[in-house]
């Protein structure tokens, strides 16, 4: 019997930076509330991001932000993972002779940032709903950074693949989105924190079920047996997940959730 649902957000159940999710799933997912099931919301973005989008459920359900290095529930952050605030300093001082990135750190109160560009600004505090502000020097919030993040201009993977031979060894390191590398602390993974909630509660992956659609969704997939990737997804996802959904166009999750409704009403 299913007793867990995570899902994550961008790619998956909304367009890449998109707020606005059909209301039939604030329908279902409180009834499979009702019947008992977990439900939570895993993403790369900020735990103020994710309320944008599930806050008439924040009292009932988790957010795993920041790819799982905060998880919060109503409002209270119930486990949070620190960046090394020494390796982070150097990481920072090598970016500013990488062009094409815009760093962003993401702190306890929000987004943090030093670039200056209108462009970003917006994409990050209002598109994507994110709390915080830009101030002079990220630097100085670095003993209190729960990711770093990087918008690249011309696509992750070629930033991607400038640092992550380096870091590796450092850090987690994910391609997030198109344009989004975001970097964590080794234990903050949207996987772990997936093993987290399951041991919390005891669940089983057998009794796990996972949406999601990039490379940093592919922890918390190897912690499910049911595990879906968007079709829109690459084809390493894909593989990773075993299942593939509709795309977020189509409301893909939301089909499966329901199917996962009527199973579990069933069992009953």
């Amino acid at each position: 019997m299913i007793r867990l649902i995570i899902s994550d957000i961008d790619g998956t159940l909304v367009p890449e930076g998109g707020s606005v999710v059909n209301p039939e799933y604030m329908v279902v997912i409180r009834e499979l509330l009702d019947l008992g099931v977990q439900f939570a919301a895993a993403s790369g973005r900020q735990t103020s991001s994710i309320d944008a989008i599930f806050h008439e459920l924040r009292d009932r359900i988790y957010y795993l932000g920041d790819n799982g290095a905060s998880i919060q529930k109503n409002g209270e952050t119930e486990k949070e993972t620190l960046m090394d605030r020494e390796n982070l300093l150097l990481l920072l001082k090598e970016l500013k002779n990488i062009p094409g990135q815009r760093p962003l750190i993401s702190v306890k109160e929000g987004y943090y940032t030093d670039d200056r560009d209108e462009a970003f600004y917006r994409l990050v505090f209002e598109e994507y709903k994110g709390v915080g502000r830009v101030v002079e020097h990220i630097e100085d919030y670095a003993d209190s950074c729960i990711k770093l993040s990087l918008y690249c201009e011309n696509g992750a993977r070629e930033i991607y693949d400038q640092i992550y031979g380096k870091w590796k060894d450092r850090f987690a390191i994910h391609v997030s989105g198109a344009r989004w590398v975001d970097i964590n602390d080794f234990e903050s993974t949207k996987g772990n924190a997936v093993q987290w909630l399951q041991e919390k509660y005891g669940i089983t992956p057998e009794e796990t079920v996972v949406f999601g659609d990039n490379y940093n969704d592919i922890s918390m997939m190897k912690r499910a047996a049911r595990s879906y990737a968007s079709e829109l997804s690459h084809p390493d996802i894909r593989a990773a997940a075993g299942r593939v959904a509709a795309s977020y166009e189509k409301d893909g999750v939301l089909k499966v959730l329901k199917e996962i409704l009527t199973e579990v009403r069933d069992e009953r």
